[in-house]
C-alpha cells in the first residue's frame, strides 16, 4: 500500500525548485532543532593550601631561663684531700690489693718450727688469729664502701679497720724478722707502708666530708636563728597587747539539796 507520507520528500523537493529553500515552518516537520546544552564549567579543585609563611608561623610561648642560677650546694671538688669517684675507686683498687698481699704473707707464718716457749707461741698465735680477723673486718668495709664512697659512716669504719690491722702487723714484722729473716719481715713492712698511706688518703677524705657536712649544718642553723629572729619581731608588732583586768570573787557553785532524805511519814486523819 502506497502510503502518503512517502510523497513527503518528493513535495518537498519540487517547492525546492519552485519557491527556494523552504521556510523553517516547512521543514519543522522535518529537521529537529538540535539545543546545544548549555556549556558547564568544569568544576575545578579547590587549590592546595599555601605553605604558611614564617610570619604566618603559629607563634609558640618562649620561656626565658632566669639569668641567675641559683646556688648549687658547695661540693667537695674544692677542699683539701678530697677525692673524685674515679680517684676513690683507684684508692680502693688499691686496698684491696693490700689486703691481700698480707693475708697471703700470713698463710707462709709457721711459728710451731720456731724455738719458743709455750706461752710465747701461744701469744703470738693468738695475735695471729686476731689479726687475720682484723683484715677480713678491713675487707667488708671497704666493699661497703666501694658501693657508697659518700658515706662517712663507711669511709671512718674503714679508716678505724685499717688502724687495727697497723700495728699488730708490725709486731708480725718484728717477730718474723727475728725468728725466720729479714727479707721476709720486709715484705711486711712494705705492705703495712702501702696500707697506712692508702689510709692517710682515705682520712684525709672522710674529713673533708666532714668538713663539708659541718659547714652545712651551720648555715642551716644560722638561717634558722634569722628566721627565728625576723618571725619574732612581726609578731611583737602584730599582736595585740594584753589588757588587764579587775580582779572578781570567785562565784562559788550553790551548795546542792541532799536526795537521800527520808521522805516525811504521812499523819493518818
Amino acid at each position: 500500500m502506497f502510503r502518503f507520507r512517502n510523497l513527503r520528500p518528493l513535495i518537498v523537493l519540487i517547492m525546492v525548485v519552485l519557491f527556494g529553500a523552504p521556510s523553517e515552518s516547512v521543514l519543522g516537520g522535518q529537521k529537529q532543532s538540535k539545543k546545544v546544552a548549555p556549556e558547564t564549567k568544569a568544576e575545578t579543585p579547590p587549590p592546595p593550601p599555601s605553605p604558611a609563611s614564617p610570619s604566618q608561623e603559629v607563634q609558640t610561648e618562649k620561656i626565658e631561663t632566669p639569668s641567675t642560677t641559683p646556688a648549687q650546694p658547695a661540693t667537695l671538688t674544692n677542699e683539701a684531700g678530697s677525692l673524685r669517684p674515679e680517684e676513690m675507686a683507684a684508692l680502693l683498687k688499691k686496698m684491696r690489693f693490700a689486703e691481700y698481699r698480707i693475708s697471703d704473707l700470713l698463710t707462709d707464718v709457721k711459728p710451731e718450727r720456731w724455738k719458743l716457749a709455750q706461752p710465747t707461741l701461744d701469744s703470738f698465735n693468738a695475735t695471729l688469729k686476731t689479726l687475720r680477723s682484723e683484715v677480713d673486718a678491713l675487707e667488708q668495709w671497704r666493699q661497703q664502701l666501694g658501693q657508697r664512697t659518700d658515706s662517712i659512716y663507711l669511709g671512718f669504719q674503714t679508716y678505724a679497720a685499717a688502724e687495727a690491722v697497723l700495728p699488730r702487723l708490725d709486731g708480725v714484722a718484728r717477730d718474723v724478722k727475728v725468728h725466720e729473716n729479714a727479707s721476709y719481715a720486709a715484705q711486711f713492712s712494705q705492705a703495712g707502708d702501702q696500707l697506712f698511706d692508702l689510709q692517710q688518703k682515705l682520712g684525709a677524705h672522710v674529713a673533708a666530708l666532714l668538713q663539708s657536712q659541718d659547714q652545712q649544718i651551720l648555715a642551716l642553723d644560722d638561717n634558722l636563728a634569722a628566721c627565728q629572729k625576723s618571725l619574732g619581731a612581726e609578731m611583737r608588732v602584730k599582736a595585740p597587747r594584753a589588757t588587764p583586768m579587775r580582779n572578781a570573787r570567785p562565784i562559788r557553785p550553790a551548795r546542792r539539796t541532799s536526795r537521800s532524805k527520808a521522805a516525811k511519814p504521812v499523819q493518818a486523819k
